[in-house]
């Protein structure tokens, strides 16, 4: 699998998001230039990146407010610049230099309340949750100690509620062996992309801390541990989604 540089790879964009014609060899002053077209993309690529920080930020909300636990920013995008375009870049490109560019690390680490106190005070020593993302993980083993368990975020603007199989009864399907399941075209709330579990189960094992992956559409939120949802998958009662 080839990876794209982080900032690419987080804010892709297909290709049918761009139309351009050229209905005639006109002047244009601009190809004088070599452009980066990452920096011609603006406020649709914000826009996104919002929408998934939006996401974060819901979620760190709902664990602080439990008053036992607290959640942190713990991947880039809960530290990277929302209000500039090309701060925003470098933001990545620092992130790359940095060689953790293609590192997969969970958006979100959860504490307890108890903990509150010596967690903030290592974070300090660090230079603060924005220089979380620049640190090797060798470096942050007392931090990762403290945590219990990672969250990876995603997000939807689906209304979970109104997607057509959404509360559907399951019903034994001959793909899946007779087990209950929904039927293989049913459109409901999904939780985990495939392309996700193999370096977050990584990360997992290496950091040897449980990571759960909790989904926020536009009016709830759904989550399960990483090694509940690999079970499921791997016992062919969960299949994927195309």
């Amino acid at each position: 699998m080839d990876f794209l540089d982080s900032f690419e790879s987080i804010l892709s964009v297909s290709a049918e998001d761009f139309e351009i014609e050229l209905s005639g060899p006109g002047l244009a002053p601009w190809s004088d230039f070599l452009l980066n077209p990452r920096r011609l993309r603006g406020s649709d690529f914000l826009m996104r990146w919002s929408q998934g920080v939006w996401s974060e930020e819901r979620l760190v909300q709902a664990v602080n407010e439990s008053e036992r636990y607290f959640a942190l920013p713990y991947g880039p995008s809960g530290t990277a610049p929302d209000d500039d375009v090309r701060a925003f870049e470098l933001y990545f490109e620092r992130l790359e230099k940095a060689g953790l560019g293609k590192a997969k690390r969970p958006d979100l680490l959860v504490f307890r309340a108890l903990d509150r106190q010596r967690v903030e005070a290592l974070v300090e020593q660090l230079g603060g949750v924005q220089e979380l993302p620049f640190t090797l993980e060798g470096d942050m083993r007392e931090l990762l100690s403290l945590a219990l368990i990672a969250i990876e975020c995603e997000n939807s603007l689906w209304k979970a509620s109104q997607m057509p199989d959404y509360g559907k009864e399951m019903k034994p399907q001959k793909r899946l062996g007779g087990q209950l399941g929904m039927k293989k075209t049913a459109v409901l709330p999904t939780i985990i992309k495939e392309e996700d579990r193999t370096p977050l189960a990584q990360w997992q094992e290496h950091a040897e801390i449980p990571i759960h992956i909790w989904h926020v559409f536009y009016e709830m939120a759904f989550g399960i541990a990483l090694d509940a949802a690999q079970a499921l998958i791997e016992s062919g009662q969960i299949q994927g989604t195309e």
